[in-house]
């Protein structure tokens, strides 16, 4: 049978006002006795009505979760597991936004921030994302003495309280495993991966570098435990005139005879399936990240082996239901991070992610 504060005030010898003030820091209790107290209802296992805290605290607690823009269909599902956390949370006086802001806007970030802050913001979560000043972002969150987590990219330099998320690297080593083990039956063959390489003078410190991560942990594991197989690493280049559509179609024409494979790692799906359904290279394993439109479409043509899903719903959910966590919590310290795992989807198991949106609807 659980406590309650009435038993706790009871054993302790203090007044029911005092436990409640120190559990719910609504008014003042010596540090000595606070100590005292939360050290007993620790031993204790207290668990705190929900319902109470809500009517105690009278006030409507704000977390807001921030992301870039692009890719839409990607920070759309974040946005749909986010607000799904929200309806769960919303009784016990919660609300839950969320903010797109432009790609290399950090005064319009630090603007919605202040607005978000100046309205009573409780606490927040970012994407690592390179193209933000990041650091004074987060300096905005410590100054005002609001917690804060990194999701889906993690900025481990902070005072960050929790990072929710996939490894990069688990991602390229996930892609090589399956191409690997195709490629095995051949006793062997080529695989081309292609990555991203951005205009290093215009964005001198690029990190975090999550594309080659994954090129990284692709890598490793084909050495490791698929030496029979060639890998074949082509870049697209960002600084290059060309466009991404002309640079992927070369790639795909030098090799459509001789590989036996294609990883695609950067967000380049529309392009990429594009490009494959022209240049005909429909018996090579084709492999990317990331579902959206083109890819279910080539999933469902054939032209597309399998997808790298990271599972942005759960990303965003998760983060919301951290950060409550965090609040509820009677001492702000840093939490274990949470590994979202790699899935690879085929046609054959796409139902999953149909049944999982109609869950956040």
């Amino acid at each position: 049978m659980s406590i309650t504060q009435k038993d706790i005030a009871r054993d302790l010898g203090v007044s029911i006002i005092t436990v409640s003030r120190a559990l719910n820091n609504t008014g003042y209790v010596s540090p000595r006795l606070r100590k005292r107290i939360n050290e007993y209802v620790k031993k204790k296992s207290y668990m705190p009505n929900r319902a109470s805290q809500v009517l105690v605290r009278n006030k409507t607690r704000i977390v807001s979760l921030f992301s870039s823009v692009n890719p839409d269909y990607f920070w759309g599902d974040i946005r749909k597991g986010a607000e799904l956390a929200g309806t769960l949370i919303r009784h016990f006086n919660y609300e839950v936004h969320f903010h797109n802001i432009p790609d290399f806007d950090s005064a319009r970030f630090k603007k919605v921030l202040r607005g978000e802050i100046k309205n009573g913001l409780s606490a927040a979560g970012f994407v690592n994302q390179w193209y933000y000043d990041m650091n004074a972002l987060a300096e905005m969150l410590e100054a005002e003495g609001i917690p804060y987590i990194f999701y889906n990219v993690d900025h481990p330099g902070t005072a960050r309280l929790c990072y929710i998320g996939p490894d990069y690297h688990a991602a390229g080593r996930l892609a090589a495993n399956y191409i690997g083990k195709a490629l095995e039956l051949k006793k062997g063959g080529t695989v081309v991966a292609v990555n991203l390489i951005e205009d290093m003078e215009k964005h001198p410190i690029l990190l975090p570098d999550i594309n080659s991560m994954r090129l990284t942990g692709f890598i490793e594991k084909m050495k490791q435990d698929y030496p029979a197989v060639r890998c074949v690493n082509e870049n697209i280049y960002a600084k290059s005139k060309r466009s991404y559509s002309l640079q992927t179609r070369s790639i795909l024409r030098s090799y459509r005879d001789e590989a036996d494979a294609f990883y695609m790692i950067p967000s380049f799906n529309a392009v990429f399936m594009e490009e494959m359904e022209r240049g005909d290279c429909r018996k090579a394993i084709t492999l990317l990240h990331d579902v959206d439109g083109s890819s279910l479409r080539g999933l469902e043509s054939g032209t597309l082996t399998a997808v790298v899903y990271q599972n942005p719903v759960l990303q965003g959910y998760t983060a919301v239901k951290t950060l409550e966590k965090i609040l509820e919590s009677r001492e702000r310290r840093v939490l274990p991070d949470i590994e979202v795992g790699h899935t690879l989807v085929f046609r054959e198991n796409t139902s999953f992610l149909q049944n999982q949106f109609l869950l956040s609807e």
